[in-house]
């Protein structure tokens, strides 16, 4: 089943390089504020940005080990948009205000509960439409109640991954496979209901 997503996480990358560490660390911080700031104006909630630790990686002069070239300082942010029609707007503002890097991009619902209770039922009743045309294209018929039960809950999310610029690669939104066999039948079938995110990035 189709879910149209109404939330989306995005974690982001600010990177900068200096031959000096304090000037480095120094315009990560100040870029990390303007990062803030843009998301800020999009009406972003402060309880949905969450910020990472510096991360400091050092780069040596033409494979000398013992000379400095420069220091690389990263951070991450990762927001949570409440608000999936400001998607590309945000993307946008925060690359304007000085992130270089995009993690990953996950869009979700906040009713997963809700829709994979409905793939259930819905498996479960093709479970058992799928076993009776079986039985009867056997001259057959399915008697009692199913034997056993078992359900497989696969992801609740949509990723879309930023490689070289652009470019997007999409996973299946939801996949709910049910499991269940009729009684005096010794194999179970797997009926499973999956669909891609409706969402089509451009």
């Amino acid at each position: 089943m189709n879910v149209v997503p109404d939330r989306v996480t995005i974690l982001l990358g600010v990177e900068t390089r200096n031959k000096n560490l304090d000037e480095a660390s120094s315009q990560n911080d100040s870029l990390i504020r303007q990062v803030l700031a843009a998301a800020r104006r999009l009406e972003v909630n402060a309880s949905d940005i969450q910020t990472d630790f510096i991360h400091v990686d050092l780069a040596y002069q033409n494979n000398d080990s013992t000379v400095v070239d420069y220091y690389k300082v990263t951070k991450e942010v990762q927001v949570v948009l409440k608000d999936v029609s400001k998607f590309e707007n945000l993307v946008s503002a925060v690359l304007h205000a000085g992130a270089n890097h995009i993690y990953g991009i996950d869009f979700s619902t906040s009713e997963l509960r809700r829709y994979r209770d409905q793939a259930r039922a819905l498996a479960t009743q093709a479970a058992m439409e799928k076993a009776n045309d079986l039985a009867a294209a056997a001259g057959m018929k399915v008697v009692g109640k199913p034997t056993s039960l078992t359900t497989y809950s696969y992801g609740g999310g949509s990723s879309y991954r930023y490689c070289c610029g652009y470019s997007y690669g999409g996973n299946m939104a939801q996949n709910v496979v049910q499991n269940q066999a009729s009684a005096g039948d010794s194999s179970a079938e797997r009926p499973s209901l999956s669909g891609k995110s409706p969402y089509t990035p451009r």
